[in-house]
């Protein structure tokens, strides 16, 4: 009897702290919130959202999702930086995620700290881009149209995900770690650096210089005819075996 007291509390206990973490709340009507900012230049991301970008001369967050999802977002601001986060958890089925839109002038740096979905809307354009994905990202899929005189993209661990790039960018600069699918055929640059530590394929548009540095056996592709400089370093017990071939 006694026995059954106990499982029955921890039961009750464990529902009682489930209510608390809306493990089984539902999402609720569709809501949209507007938050008003000025001189953001920094995006980063610390739980799954689905984020769109505009470049705009409009500056503003627009969160779209069920009112339940929404009161659960954290929104806050440090100097230049629109930090993105939400507590709310869902046992009971896959939410929908909440799509975070965010217009702003100048697009220096997105840091993203969780899986997500970034996509721009129309053209992103500036002088230096840099794309920060750490190992705490997981998965993550990104779609950008970018016109910048310079990006650099460094994924950390053994995060995974396809990162597709459109538009131009002379400069480009990519670090590679863990399954990193990087597709930018159709990102027309001149000079590319690239650091292959991770077994995802990376496919390029160089016009004129590619350096590639292997440490892992991910293959780049590369499209256009520049010239190219390949160095293998052997780390740990890695196999820098990873190819460079012709589209």
């Amino acid at each position: 009897m006694a026995n059954k007291i106990l499982i029955l509390s921890l039961i009750l206990l464990i529902f009682c702290s489930c209510s608390k973490l809306n493990l089984f709340e539902e999402e609720g009507d569709y809501t949209e919130t507007r938050y008003e900012f000025t001189a953001i230049t920094q995006i980063k991301n610390l739980n799954t959202f689905t984020i769109e970008i505009v470049q705009d001369d409009e500056e503003y967050l627009l969160l779209k999702g069920g009112e339940n999802v929404l009161k659960e977002a954290t929104i806050s601001f440090s100097d230049q930086e629109i930090i993105l986060d939400h507590q709310y958890q869902n046992w009971t089925r896959n939410y929908d995620l909440i799509t975070a839109e965010i217009h702003l002038k100048d697009l220096q740096t997105i840091t993203i700290d969780s899986p997500a979905e970034i996509s721009s809307n129309g053209t992103l354009n500036g002088d230096n881009l840099y794309i920060d994905i750490t190992a705490d990202a997981e998965l993550v899929e990104m779609n950008l149209t970018l016109d910048y005189a310079s990006m650099k993209f460094h994924s950390h661990g053994s995060v995974s995900g396809g990162y597709e790039f459109a538009g131009i960018c002379p400069l480009a600069n990519y670090t590679l770690n863990g399954i990193t699918n990087i597709k930018s055929s159709n990102l027309q640059s001149k000079t590319i650096s690239i650091g292959q530590n991770g077994i995802g394929e990376a496919h390029v548009w160089a016009e004129e210089k590619l350096n590639v540095t292997i440490y892992n056996i991910g293959n780049i592709y590369y499209k256009g005819n520049p010239e190219i400089e390949i160095t293998k370093v052997q780390i740990n017990n890695q196999s820098p075996t990873a190819k460079v071939l012709p589209e």
